[in-house]
């Protein structure tokens, strides 16, 4: 009898440590089938992570806009086609970040060049000025992303790169012609004087007239900086890039003040350039709302002193 009950209970025991064991290995199985989040996480974020050629800069794309992952693979390529492009124009004294996270954002508000982030808008209708603002994260901007270097040079490059290279275009020659046909240009002397040039290239943006004065002190930034690069060269302009008391620093390195240089500039661009055409107009999208504003903005700003 005894015999009977210790086989029975050592069954029992037999039982209970198989399906102890059996649990075990069911759980462990589930894990490995449903990998850990953490893994899941690492996975998701290599696949938004990219390496330039050189290994000196990581960016790493926020989809926040939750664009399909194959136009977040174009952008990748964007990206490095963008920090070739970049590295083979002007060099400074400036180090870039080794990691500028990009963000890709919904609305079309302006988009951002900053030291280690880049923040994108338009992406879903492909109008997003990449190389323009990667043009600043990777060249830098005043001392630390601020106007004390004031703005021409900086903005007027990042839109000749992102004209050459990118997809916006500015028509910035042919939209200074029609400027300069109705009277409505703004001195090169007062884009670059730290005193003014915020209510030009920083206005609060409160009105419409504001949005075109930025618009327009744009316009003139890079078709100046063009007209610089393609009569003087990169290594010229080199000189002149973001640096402080600029009107001294284009003497030198053009041998002509900027009164002399601006007047070469008016002159190409009215002898080289030919008027819009209507399909012009409508291919920009913003130019008839702009040119409806630009007679309403206070003609102080126009005014040569």
């Amino acid at each position: 009898m005894e015999d009977t009950v210790f086989s029975e209970v050592k069954k029992m025991l037999r039982f209970r440590v198989f399906c102890l064991i059996s649990i075990f290995i069911l759980t462990a199985c589930t894990r490995d089938a449903a990998v850990p989040e953490e893994k899941v996480k690492k996975e998701k974020n290599e696949e938004n992570i990219v390496v330039t050629a050189d290994g000196k800069i990581t960016f790493q794309i926020f989809n926040t806009v939750k664009v399909p992952q194959e136009k977040v693979e174009s952008i990748k390529e964007e990206l490095l086609d963008g920090y070739d492009d970049v590295q083979n124009s002007i060099h400074t004294n400036y180090a870039p970040s080794e990691r500028i996270n990009v963000f890709l954002n919904k609305g079309n508000q302006a988009s951002w060049g900053l030291r280690s982030e880049l923040k994108l808008y338009s992406v879903k209708e492909n109008q997003y000025p990449l190389v323009h603002e990667l043009t600043h994260s990777l060249l830098g901007y005043g001392n630390n992303f601020d106007s004390d270097m004031g703005y021409l040079t900086q903005e007027g490059f990042a839109t000749y790169m992102e004209d050459k290279y990118g997809k916006q275009k500015s028509h910035s020659h042919k939209i200074m012609k029609y400027f300069f046909d109705i009277n409505k240009t703004v001195p090169i002397s007062k884009l670059i004087d730290l005193n003014q040039d915020d209510a030009y290239f920083r206005p609060p943006l409160t009105n419409q007239e504001e949005y075109t004065l930025q618009w327009m002190s744009y316009i003139h930034s890079v078709s100046f900086v063009t007209y610089l690069i393609d009569t003087y060269g990169l290594e010229k302009f080199e000189g002149v890039y973001n640096k402080e008391d600029l009107a001294s620093k284009i003497e030198e390195a053009y041998g002509k003040n900027i009164s002399e240089i601006e007047n070469d500039w008016i002159a190409y661009v009215k002898e080289s350039q030919t008027e819009l055409t209507y399909g012009d107009k409508l291919e920009m999208r913003y130019f008839y709302d702009a040119a409806f504003v630009i007679d309403q903005i206070d003609p102080k700003y126009f005014t040569r002193e």
